[in-house]
């Protein structure tokens, strides 16, 4: 399968810089004459996180969901496919990958995008009929690591997102053998263990690894050789050790603490989780999804395949209990028999009409719902 889907040309738009490297955007605006304004003109918009194996591979146009950013174009809503850093690069870890969330937010619905739009219209080099986000109906969306992007945005940006799409996100459910267990037979379909010389830079105690952020830019191909990235996610499953790259706490090896914990035979199930997670130093419980759903959450549908071997779809499962425990209006949609990346397979939207329509309606009755409220509020 390919993991490019090339979308048709967005205007590309940088929302922050890191040291001298520009993060990018890309945006896709609604098709002209379907837009639902709030009472000012101002549209809603979806923000996309891509995906990305454990936050350590891709860029914006990588796992791109044709099928979603057109549909939802079609619904007169916009569509922006976001770039962050990635794991690892330099210093990064997931609360760097925070910080990138909250700041598109904070691009998207502030002036700068607005005037980046003004800018190039009065330049005449706008390819697309100028537009106006509201700043109160901006959903977070995902797939895979890039669905742990979205919940980073119900989580930590303020104000919360008008609503959630997870696509077989990760971070539902991290505290399981699946990301602490080292293993030493192939534990995925068709994928043979990863020759830890692949990736050997950017293992821990790292040497040659880059000092700043690793530039997305050609991080999905080339294939290996030539992009050790491409097969990392899946070396540190392989190795048990995620959560230290996920954290940043190497020495010691946070993973080793949970795994010593996971296995002690005398805990009941329950007991056996509360005590993973009091092993996670509080400063990190803001980068982990489980331990942040509170009723302030936005309302969420998640969406999962029943045979997924990469994220397993207990996670979504795991996220969905903890959202209607909150009292969080959500709800879950189980793909029987559906893959990693079901998406992207080949007559994907004819296979699977149904959860992408579902997905869809979704994002037009939420984001339309905070449209009529921001007109409400203005009046």
């Amino acid at each position: 399968m390919s993991l490019i889907i090339s979308p048709p040309a967005p205007l590309t738009l940088t929302y922050k810089t890191v040291g001298n490297i520009p993060i990018e955007l890309d945006v896709y605006p609604p098709i002209e004459g379907t837009e639902v304004m709030n009472h000012s003109g101002e549209i809603a918009v979806v923000l996309w996180f891509h995906g990305g194996r454990g936050l350590a591979m891709g860029n914006r146009t990588n796992f791109f969901p044709k099928w979603l950013q057109t549909k939802v174009n079609d619904a007169g809503i916009a569509f922006i496919s976001v770039d962050y850093r990635l794991i690892p690069s330099g210093s990064v870890t997931a609360h760097q990958i925070v910080e990138d969330v909250q700041d598109a937010f904070a691009f998207v619905r502030g002036t700068s995008f607005s005037s980046a739009l003004d800018s190039l219209a009065s330049d005449g080099n706008l390819p697309f009929p100028k537009f106006r986000i509201d700043p109160g109906s901006v959903a977070a969306a995902g797939s895979s690591a890039g669905g742990t992007c979205a919940y980073f945005a119900a989580m930590r940006v303020q104000p919360k997102p008008a609503a959630l799409l997870s696509m077989f996100a990760m971070a539902g459910d991290f505290l399981t053998p699946h990301y602490l267990e080292p293993k030493d037979k192939p534990f995925l379909p068709g994928q043979p263990l990863v020759d830890p010389s692949h990736g050997k830079n950017y293992i821990y105690p790292f040497s040659t690894l880059p000092s700043g952020f690793q530039r997305s830019r050609g991080l999905g191909l080339p294939p290996l050789p030539a992009n050790p990235r491409m097969l990392l996610g899946l070396l540190y499953l392989q190795l048990g050790t995620v959560l230290d790259y996920f954290t940043g706490e190497h020495e010691p090896s946070l993973s080793q603490s949970l795994r010593e914990a996971n296995d002690a035979e005398y805990l009941t199930p329950q007991a056996r989780k509360q005590r993973l997670r009091e092993l996670i130093p509080q400063k990190h419980h803001a980068i982990f999804p489980e331990l942040g759903v509170d009723s302030s959450w936005p309302p969420t549908l998640l969406i999962h395949g029943s045979a997924d071997t990469l994220t397993p779809v207990v996670e979504s499962q795991e996220m969905y209990k903890a959202l209607q425990n909150a009292g969080v209006l959500s709800r879950i949609n189980i793909v029987e028999g559906a893959e990693h990346l079901f998406d992207l397979v080949p007559e994907a939207e004819k296979i699977h009409e149904e959860p992408f329509n579902d997905a869809v309606e979704f994002l037009k009755i939420i984001l339309g719902k905070s449209l009529s409220l921001s007109s409400t509020l203005e009046k």
